[in-house]
């Protein structure tokens, strides 16, 4: 007898909840589809067999919810991140403006100009 796998997709708020919950699916699913191979194809496994193939069904739709919430998690995380490095950046930025000169700054600023304009190429 399999042990049951509890996936809850009821919260769904961080990238590691999202993979243990997806490690369940997976989990979930492999041992049903492990069930149903070994299943005999007589008439009194049909009700159990349709009970399993109905289990499986739901595991994969909790599934494919569980990877969207996942790929939107990651999406906002990175644009989080973006956000960080360019805070850092204008903080950075500030900061250089009152230490060097200001023909310093500009010199500098052309410079990387160059060197972005470079990479483009």
């Amino acid at each position: 007898m399999m042990q049951k796998i509890l996936i809850d997709t009821s919260n769904l708020s961080t990238i590691a909840v999202c993979l243990e919950q997806l490690v369940n699916a997976e989990r979930a699913q492999l041992s049903i589809e492990h069930l149903l191979d070994q299943s005999t194809n007589n008439a009194e496994f049909s009700s159990w067999r349709k009970s399993a193939e109905k289990a499986l069904r739901a595991v994969k739709a909790k599934r494919r919810l569980i990877t969207a919430q996942l790929a939107v998690l990651r999406q906002q995380e990175k644009e989080k991140n973006e956000e960080n490095r360019q805070q850092h950046n204008e903080y950075l930025i500030a900061e250089l403006r009152e230490i060097v000169t200001p023909s310093s700054f500009t010199r500098c600023v052309r410079y990387a100009t160059d060197k972005l304009e470079a990479c483009g190429e």
